[in-house]
């Protein structure tokens, strides 16, 4: 009886919570599709390091269900609460306590059942869409594979229900002490909240508002040079401003209510401002929970953009050539040709020689200009167009045999080598007058570079050489071909320097297997000790040897693991959030008839009592988004100019904050539009 009971309770529950039941199907089909990646065999098997994506899935799913825990104990103690007399009838019909908590018990997990197998039947479809895009951001190719993987099955049933469960023990507590004339008033209590100092909340509110524009400003003048902790405290201080501003919010609208603001009497506005200042007063805690929600999710799909980009185009500049060899300046690289060539014979391999004349005027320039050795005492701000304001000396000691960012000596190559290395890539020749030399450094730190970066002379061959031109072509300038920037120089005059080091790069067509990669690597005994580093902070790889197809594939590998679940985490945070506002908003459709009602005798047509009716899911749903917005928007906004800067990639804050905002909002408009009909259908049934 009690198990027929609680099946008829579970079908009518989730007619009723429609957009509930969904979002549990799409967190489940979303969860079941991702745990595929944790568990299937194939994508064990494409990289050594495949516990990344296993560590950093694993902490999305954490974090995933904290959230969805969240959302099952809101649901349930807000269908406790419509529900209670229902509960006080079967206490009335003399059913005990512990029957009606298995009753509510029964249904809930029957609720959930359905929820979770259908969207694991989804999800299978779902595990398709996720593999492909999976496969193509790691450089791979995937075939659709519809095979039963019984772990991630496991996994995802054994999270949903653990939220499921913890959910109901949490209100375990209340059933046991449930009485008749509780349930009875329990539908018409809404949370307990004095309105207390109108002064005091708006206050409240408008020091919330006052720590966003602080926040913004110090993360836009002071970002850079801010260490972890100090990024901690100022985001505890936003969640902290973000409840401070709904705590107070209703306040600031009693006060304009009181001070009868010119805009309360036009049209419907007293009504709205009436409605929204109630809902926020009983749920500016759950408001300020899912402004958290929302700007999480915006966050973390625009740096999974970001990510997504980097790895896209600056992975590929960094090493353009199949393979980088640097040995020391006795070095004949003899071995190391010869095993290329013996691997592929269309290869095109040149070794040559990066020389020095003791020099250090371009590395000092570098050096007091470039933001990166700011903290060292330079004076990047001086650029462009500024000079120097600091010595080599107190920016940064580098004694010989130790690797920092530069070399020691400016490096030279000869303008042939140079030529050789353009045609292998693809690139035009370069010129070069007389008694010049051109700087080849890279993209990203041009804009750095000051116009009297023109009036730095090296000296060679008894004489000053001029700066002709720049390049900045991928030229692999992470220590190999100089670190950040190389000169390039006429070949008689640069023969007459001193050798630094020798270089070997090579264009092999086609794909290398793991043997040929690993008898490359075999090859290279003679090891270098004079390796500078250069001022890349995303993707830094210091080492001899640079094979391009290994180190693609790690870097792709490596930012997808990161990327994909801030995409994860983002979709599900929104869902849930979602989920929250349309409920919250459909379960109050009974309420709103004796409004209507009330509308329609005061003159309202049906069709205005509607658009009122929208205005005012419109600002509800709106309070919550509208400051995600703003916060997200403004951190992405400054974040994206820093990736910029640090990174060389063509983006900005519109690639990454738009594109994500275009999805929010057309999964934004989904949730509000189904909640919207069934509202005005709820309110004008019969």
């Amino acid at each position: 009886m009690l198990t027929k009971l609680s099946l008829r309770n579970a079908g009518r529950t989730w007619k009723d919570y429609l957009v509930f039941f969904v979002t549990l199907v799409l967190i489940a089909a979303i969860m079941f599709s991702f745990n595929g990646l944790l568990f299937d065999p194939d994508i064990r098997t494409l990289e050594t390091d495949s516990y990344i994506i296993a560590v950093m899935l694993g902490i999305a799913t954490f974090f995933i269900l904290l959230v969805l825990a969240w959302l099952i104990q809101y649901m349930i103690r807000f269908m406790m609460k419509k529900r209670s007399r229902e509960f006080a009838t079967y206490l009335l019909l003399g059913m005990k306590r512990r029957q009606i908590t298995h009753i509510f018990w029964g249904e809930s997990l029957a609720l959930g059942a359905m929820a979770f197998l259908l969207g694991t039947i989804i999800g299978l479809f779902l595990r398709q869409f996720l593999f492909a895009c999976f496969y193509t951001l790691i450089g791979k190719s995937y075939r659709l594979d519809f095979s039963w993987n019984a772990p991630s099955f496991l996994m995802t049933l054994l999270c949903f229900f653990s939220c499921y469960l913890l959910a109901l023990l949490f209100h375990q507590k209340k059933f046991r002490g449930m009485n008749i004339a509780g349930l009875v008033r329990a539908d018409r209590e809404n949370e307990c909240i004095r309105e207390g100092n109108l002064i005091t909340g708006a206050a409240a509110s408008l020091s919330g508002i006052a720590y966003f524009v602080i926040f913004g400003t110090v993360l836009y003048f002071k970002g850079g040079s801010l260490d972890n902790d100090d990024i901690i405290r100022m985001i505890v201080l936003l969640i902290l401003s973000i409840y401070l501003l709904y705590w107070g919010l209703a306040s600031l609208f009693s006060l304009y209510l009181k001070k009868r603001g010119k805009r309360i009497y036009h049209g419907t506005n007293l009504f709205l401002i009436r409605q929204l200042s109630s809902k926020i007063r009983t749920m500016r805690f759950t408001f300020g929970t899912l402004t958290v929600l929302f700007t999480l999710s915006l966050l973390g799909c625009s740096l999974a953009l970001m990510l997504n980009q980097y790895q896209n185009t600056q992975l590929i500049y960094k090493y353009p050539f199949s393979v980088s060899i640097l040995g020391n300046a006795s070095s004949t690289m003899e071995s190391e040709q010869a095993t290329i060539n013996g691997l592929s014979p269309d290869a095109v391999t040149h070794v040559y020689k990066v020389y020095h004349n003791g020099g250090e005027q371009m590395r000092t320039y570098y050096l007091t200009h470039l933001r990166a050795f700011a903290k060292y005492g330079g004076n990047p701000d001086n650029g462009p167009g500024g000079g120097a304001s600091a010595s080599v000396d107190s920016l940064i000691s580098m004694p010989d045999g130790i690797w920092a960012q530069y070399y020691n000596h400016d490096p030279f190559m000869r303008l042939s080598d140079y030529n050789a290395l353009r045609r292998m890539l693809g690139f035009p020749e370069a010129g070069l007058p007389e008694g010049g030399y051109l700087l080849q450094t890279k993209y990203r730190l041009l804009k750095e570079l000051g116009d009297d970066v023109y009036q730095v002379t090296v000296p060679a061959g008894g004489s000053e050489l001029y700066l002709a031109g720049i390049y900045t072509d991928a030229f692999c300038q992470d220590g190999h071909n100089g670190s950040d920037y190389i000169l390039v120089a006429d070949d008689d005059v640069v023969e007459q320097m001193e050798v630094y080091y020798t270089e070997l790069a090579s264009m092999i067509p086609g794909t290398l297997s793991d043997e040929q990669i690993g008898a490359i690597y075999s090859s290279h005994t003679d090891y270098s000790d004079i390796i500078a580093s250069g001022t890349d902070t995303m993707t830094l790889t210091i080492t001899d040897t640079l094979i391009s197809q290994e180190l693609l594939a790690e870097g792709k590998w490596g930012y997808t693991s990161i990327s994909l679940p801030m995409v994860y985490i983002g979709l599900v945070y929104l869902c849930v959030a979602l989920t929250i506002l349309s409920v919250q908003q459909l379960s109050d459709s009974g309420k709103y008839r004796y409004h209507c009602q009330l509308l329609s005798s005061l003159g309202l047509r049906r069709k205005q009592i509607n658009r009122t009716l929208l205005k005012q899911m419109s600002w509800f749903y709106l309070c919550p988004i509208l400051p995600a917005v703003l916060i997200s928007g403004m951190a992405v906004i400054i974040i994206s100019g820093k990736f910029v800067n640090a990174t060389g990639v063509s983006g900005s804050a519109f690639t990454y904050f738009g594109t994500s905002f275009f999805i929010f909002v057309g999964i934004y408009l989904l949730y509000f539009i189904a909640a919207y009909v069934g509202f005005v259908r709820d309110v004008w049934k019969e």
